[in-house]
């Protein structure tokens, strides 16, 4: 479905802290056949905790709402999302800030099967507001379904890699591939993974789907459990992507740090408070991204989005993003993940430390 706006008029109204760094991000926008972007270079403010695949935005330009109707008009938005997306009569339960201009909406069924009540909330979605209304940016199922590909805005083409950690009914995981229009979103693909049962265990598998419309560019991913009974979507974490358009895939030449990375490792050590740097050499892209993964194993889909920058320097395949990091300890390694009309290129060889 396209990005809808929802407002109020008059008075009717419509994730974990993994290493305590706030996130700034785009996923979605008004007009999903342009690339989402965020002013560069990216600056990241580092104290408040957002569980975001994650990723908070710069916000737009400031605007005065009334709180309430504020988180009124955030959840009737999430409930339209995930009604869309299968859930039956989905319920609001929760709503938290995460940034000026976003928030997070918890939610779940009313009921299930048997028509039993749910009381805890199963996904939770990420909005972003606009001068027009909040705007979805993407969901995440909670401790069910963890994605670590594709990332958020990757740009993807058929076949898709998906991979990443669940549990469901029987361990298996349906995925449903969508080209973004206005009304119903155009279903391209859909499969099926296998992952856990009875615990979160490895899922990895191949969508095919099929070739988008002309000038179509944004899409969902969206995976959701099997429940057998028929009773629409329990949870699902749906991820924001673009489509390939282009024959010409990004490249990598180079990915450098201030402070700089030493040793063989390529470690990167930092102590208090401070701004980490980081310039990326490219050509063929259109924007960088630059993340943090915990250290871990399976942390892909836990990964923080650091900052983003969506211009080339002078010479067209300089980048560069800037992280204020917090005096807090951390350990990972940097994912940076550079976008281009035609496809995604990854480099993840820089570790952080922070003592």
């Amino acid at each position: 479905m396209r990005p809808t706006h929802i407002r109020l008029v008059a008075v009717a109204g419509v994730l974990a802290v993994a290493i305590g760094v706030t996130t700034a991000f785009v996923v979605a926008r008004d007009d999903p056949a342009q690339p989402a972007a965020a002013p560069t270079p990216t600056t990241i403010a580092a104290i408040e905790p957002a569980d975001t695949n994650d990723r908070t935005d710069p916000a737009p330009t400031p605007t005065t709402r009334p709180p309430v109707r504020d988180e009124q008009a955030a959840k009737a938005t999430a409930v339209a999302f995930l009604r869309e997306l299968g859930m039956r009569d989905p319920v609001a339960a929760t709503y938290r800030r995460t940034g000026t201009a976003t928030a997070e909406v918890g939610l779940h069924p009313k009921a299930g099967e048997g028509g039993r009540l749910f009381e805890k909330v199963t996904t939770v979605v990420q909005l972003h507001r606009y001068t027009n209304g909040w705007v979805p940016t993407g969901a995440k199922a909670v401790g069910t379904i963890e994605v670590a590909q594709p990332l958020p805005f990757a740009r993807v083409l058929s076949p898709l890699t998906v991979s990443g950690l669940s549990v469901a009914y029987e361990g298996t995981v349906h995925v449903t591939v969508t080209e973004e229009r206005r009304g119903a979103d155009r279903v391209l693909g859909k499969g099926f993974v296998n992952g856990g049962g009875t615990e979160l265990a490895p899922f990895l598998g191949a969508i095919d789907f099929a070739r988008p419309v002309p000038g179509a560019d944004a899409g969902w991913v969206v995976f959701s459990g099997d429940t057998a009974a028929g009773t629409g979507i329990i949870e699902a974490t749906a991820v924001r992507v673009r489509f390939v358009t282009s024959d010409h895939r990004p490249q990598i030449l180079g990915v450098s740090t201030n402070p700089p990375a030493s040793g063989s490792a390529r470690l990167v050590t930092l102590t208090g408070s401070g701004t980490l740097g980081v310039t990326v050499k490219a050509f063929g892209a259109d924007e960088v991204r630059v993340l943090l993964v915990p250290s871990g194993t399976d942390a892909r889909s836990h990964a923080k989005l650091l900052g983003v920058d969506t211009t080339a320097g002078a010479d067209g395949e300089s980048w560069s993003i800037s992280w204020r990091y917090p005096d807090q300890s951390f350990h990972g390694h940097l994912l940076v993940q550079v976008n281009g009309q035609g496809g995604t290129a990854e480099h993840d060889g820089i570790a952080v430390l922070h003592t």
